[in-house]
């Protein structure tokens, strides 16, 4: 079988590489305020506040948002989440899945989010920001 490589394709990873060479050596800076693993029992150190999160496992950065409460958050995405790629992402893990999160007030959380999706490109995600 053979596979020809469309001139939009092969652009379309050239970017990628550069993106991803671009992330290797000036990853985004950022402070997690903390990381359990995504079971229904890491819930417990989640707390209540504002803010951004990412779910994560080997593949890399599935899935990075905003919430006026990152508890419930949590438990919206496990049971079922509103985005069916992260729905499928967590019921077939690579590895141990994950969700950190940064406290954040709400009026900061636009523009943190936009920044991660941006630099992080996340799988998941619906929308990707340009450069």
């Amino acid at each position: 079988m053979s596979m020809t490589i469309e001139p939009r394709s092969l652009a379309d990873a050239v970017t990628t590489f550069d993106h991803r060479e671009a992330l290797v050596h000036d990853p985004p800076q950022m402070v997690l305020d903390g990381t359990v693993r995504y079971t229904l029992g890491g819930s417990v150190s989640v707390p209540a506040d504002p803010g951004v999160y990412l779910i994560h496992d080997l593949r890399g950065v599935l899935y990075v948002g905003r919430t006026a409460n990152l508890y419930q958050r949590y438990f919206q995405h496990y049971w079922d989440s509103h985005n069916s790629r992260v729905t499928a992402a967590l019921r077939r893990p690579l590895g141990r899945m994950e969700f950190s999160w940064m406290s954040v007030d709400l009026v900061d959380q636009a523009d943190l989010e936009r920044t991660l999706i941006r630099s992080l490109q996340p799988l998941c995600n619906r929308l990707l920001y340009k450069h």
